[in-house]
Formats: structure tokens, sequence, C-alpha cells
């Protein structure tokens, strides 16, 4: 029995440039009861993948007659035999999963969504969603959000059984470190993940609180306005274990996007991490944390007072963070059980 997992076109599996799906995927494949069955297809050629079975398919044919997307697909399904022992997972591409379900009938067939459904091409109508629900094994949503972003134009119950929810995972520290002075943001460095309010207020407040540093995790390819203060740093993108030992010495975390983030795994990586944690409540980042400061206006007035409580206010920043610690129930090893489950009952 094999699982073959495929990867988004242009996902990078490859460990300073992964983004959520490609980290979602390499810990179920490390952490897997059935890791030893797992393949990973990509449309990259990566020198050194996150893990090993990665398998790079090499895009070099003229696209005057098929899209890149077609053609990726169609080097997948050579190599993947067409048999009730097989299992294909598709990660966040509905349209993909309506071409397995035309060319691989045989094989059981799961899809995950990372993002809102209905911005989703394959998933953006009731009739193809209606016949996703009909046709495939398995629909997975990293958040009852996206869940509820799947159902909610259909007439039709969403306690289907076919539909579950799994959050990702990531594994807690095994006690709170001793903290820094410092506020860490991480993510596109774009309006959309929330970088311009934070840059327009940790400027300000590092010039007020000059014993605190800011680090600021990330990159984007388009123009962002970027400062230069003594205090405060900027990392690029960095490999995802040095994005959390950089949460480990943080002591307040900034996330907040003002679009609906699917579920917001920066936020449970700093909470994971005893971080206290400043967010916004958009899609299903509130999903991440119980015990976070929930910005009730998503501006730069209401960000610049909550940060600066919670530098003044040490007790309080130290009780956030404790309550983030023992109320952390997201683990890595439950999302992978959750997973080994899904498959277990497929085969």
């Amino acid at each position: 029995m094999i699982i073959n997992v495929i990867l988004p076109y242009k996902e990078l599996y490859d460990d300073k440039a992964a983004g959520a799906v490609s980290i979602f995927v390499s810990n179920i494949k490390k952490k897997s009861k059935l890791k030893k069955n797992i393949k990973i297809f990509g449309s990259s050629l990566i020198k050194k993948p996150i893990t090993d079975d990665y398998y790079g398919l090499e895009i070099n044919k003229p696209f005057y007659l098929l899209s890149k997307t077609l053609y990726y697909l169609d080097l997948i399904d050579n190599n993947i035999v067409n048999s009730n022992q097989s299992i294909i997972e598709i990660h966040n591409r509905p349209q993909a999963a309506l071409y397995f379900i035309k060319k691989k009938p045989l094989c059981k067939k799961i899809l995950f969504f990372h993002n809102d459904p209905n911005e989703l091409r394959g998933s953006d109508d009731p009739y193809k969603k209606l016949n996703l629900l009909q046709e495939l094994d398995k629909l997975i949503f990293v958040s009852e959000w996206c869940k509820r972003r799947f159902f909610e134009n259909l007439n039709i119950s969403s306690n289907n059984p076919k539909a579950i929810v799994i959050n990702p995972g990531v594994n807690p520290i095994k006690k709170i470190p001793k903290k820094k002075k410092i506020i860490t943001f991480a993510g596109k460095l774009n309006e959309s993940k929330g970088y311009n309010l934070f840059i327009d207020v940790i400027e300000k407040i590092l010039k007020l609180n000059r014993d605190w540093r800011g680090i600021i995790i990330g990159d984007d390819p388009r123009h962002y306005k970027k400062i230069t203060l003594e205090n405060l740093e900027y990392t690029g993108w960095i490999t995802h274990s040095d994005t959390l030992k950089i949460f480990n010495q943080t002591s307040i975390a900034v996330i907040t996007p003002i679009w609906n983030e699917p579920f917001g795994r920066t936020a449970l990586e700093a909470t994971s991490c005893g971080c206290a944690t400043v967010l916004t409540k958009k899609g299903g980042i509130i999903e991440t944390n119980s015990n976070g400061i929930f910005l009730k206006k998503i501006d730069s007035y209401n960000l610049f007072k909550e940060i600066s409580h919670l530098i003044g206010n040490k007790k309080e920043r130290r009780n956030l963070m404790i309550k983030n610690f023992k109320n952390f129930k997201t683990t890595l090893k439950r999302n992978v059980s959750l997973v080994d489950e899904v498959y277990q009952e497929l085969i």
C-alpha cells in the first residue's frame, strides 16, 4: 500500500522555504506509523528536501498545449498505480482532486483544505463541492472555519462523516525557557498579514522602550516599508527550526493578519513556545489560542495599547505565557494520530 502525497504546484519542499503545507506534510512523514509507505510529489527539483521519499518532477516541456499544472498532474499520474491499495492525498488543490477522480477511479482519495474552499479553483461553486463530497473518500480541513466556509452555501448538514477537521500540530516545549525582552513578528511582510500595521507600531514601541528588541522574520517579493533601528532586526526567511528558536526566546509574539487566516500556524507555534500573544480574530486564527490578547479593533491605536500594556505588566505577561503553555492541546502527536486513523480507515 502506497500513500501518494501531492503538493500544490510551486510548493517548495525545502526547510528554509517551506510553507504551511510543506511543514504539515513533512511532520506527518516523519512521525506517521505508516511513514515508510508515504511518497511525496512536488514540482521542484530540490537537492536537500525536508524528508526522504520526495519525488521532484522536472517541468521542462513547452506549455502551449498544456498548462503547467495539468502537465504536472500528468507526470504524477504516470507514477501512480490505479489500485485500491493506493491512497492519493491532495493538498489544497480541489482541481487536482477532480483530475484524479477521473484518472484513478480505484485509488482512495483524500483532499486537504489549507485555505478558504470558496477561493480555490475546483471548490468555488456548490456543484463542484457536492461532486467532491460524493467522489472523495475524505475531505480534511485545517480549521473549523475552513469547514464552515465549505458548507456555508450548501443546503446540507456539515456533519458529514467524510468531512473532518485536523488542525496542524506542533511539539510544545517541555518547560517555558527564560524569556528575553523580545517582540517578534513572523510571516510574509505584506498588508494582509498585518505587517504594515506592525511596522507602524513597533517603531514607536522600541523608541519608548530601549531595553526591548524587535525581530521580524520573513520577506515579501513586493515592496514593503523597512525601518532602521538599533534594536530592530530583520532576519529574512530562515529555517522552521530557527524560527522556533526565536519564539523560545520571545516574550511577546504579534500575529495580526487583516485577512481571514485559514488557521494560523505562526500563532500556534508562538503559543506552543510559551509566548504572550497579541492576535486578531480573523478566520481560523482564534482556534490556535484560548489565552491570547485579541484586538477589539484592528488598528494602530489598539495594537500599540496592547503591546505597551504587556511590556509594562510583567506579572500579567508571565501569566499569559503560563496559560498558553499549560493549555496547549494542538500537539503534533495528536495531529499525526488523527491522520493515521484516516489512513487506517481507508486501508
